[in-house]
């Protein structure tokens, strides 16, 4: 009798114990979705400066690349009533949007961007460093590394970038490679890596789309992985972002 009464104790604690397994392993395999707002706010703060770079290159094609300056600089595919002035001795372009100026594709600018570059713009070497005046893209206010938004809440970023730029004649072909760092509105630190050559089109900017049309982006930030594709080139704003236990397609706007 002692005997089977040992016997039944074992199994009731056997088949307590696998179900407590049992349990956790369930719990485990269903993984919450993290904070994917970084992703987002990344997004606005290079959609800022995609923008700049189109700008910067437009006014510096315009002028012939420092090849043939000239001091009348027409910008107006960018804004019809932004003004480009050249100071030839300084090397200093100035694109002033005035107190308001808003592009066909529904961008509103205020303000000024200095461009000063280091010589002729055509060799390599050349170099274009961007500063502001009061800039302003549809309300928020860019700085160097800085956006605010209206709420006084905001992004920085340090990049570590190489961006290559290949001059065509439909505009220009962007490939970025390189890490950046940078804290989220919700003051969150983050990292990431371009994994696969991020690729931004001009012609895909200048119509409003500044999300890399191709290449893959890696985020870290709270000890999760999140990985950012592009796609395979389209001129859309559609991602899909892979996390530890799923994944899900985004349209960055």
């Amino acid at each position: 009798m002692t005997k089977l009464l040992k016997t039944y104790g074992i199994g009731a604690l056997t088949l307590l114990v696998f179900s407590l397994f049992g349990c956790n392993s369930d719990t485990e395999d269903i993984l919450q979705e993290p904070d994917l707002t970084i992703v987002t706010d990344d997004y606005l703060i290079s959609q800022a400066f995609e923008d700049l770079d189109n700008i910067t290159l437009t006014a510096l094609d315009n002028s012939g690349l420092g090849a043939r300056m000239t001091k009348d600089i027409s910008i107006s595919e960018i804004c019809e009533t932004a003004i480009a002035t050249l100071d030839e001795t300084g090397k200093i372009i100035t694109i002033d949007f005035g107190a308001g100026c808003t592009s066909s594709n529904g961008i509103a600018r205020k303000g000024k961007i200095i461009l000063s570059y280091s010589g002729n713009l055509i060799f390599p070497g050349a170099k274009v460093v961007a500063t502001f005046n009061g800039y302003f893209v549809n309300g928020k206010k860019i700085e160097n590394g800085k956006i605010t938004w209206p709420d006084n809440t905001f992004v920085t970023l340090a990049s570590d970038q190489i961006r290559s730029v290949k001059l065509g004649n439909d505009g220009y072909d962007a490939s970025i490679t390189g890490s950046a760092s940078g804290i989220s509105r919700d003051g969150v630190n983050y990292n990431t890596l371009v994994i696969d050559p991020l690729i931004v089109k001009q012609s895909c900017v200048a119509s409003g789309v500044s999300v890399p049309g191709a290449g893959k982006l890696q985020f870290q930030y709270g000890g999760v992985e999140v990985t950012v594709d592009y796609g395979d080139g389209s001129c859309d704003k559609l991602v899909t972002i892979t996390y530890p236990g799923g994944s899900k397609e985004v349209t960055l706007d």
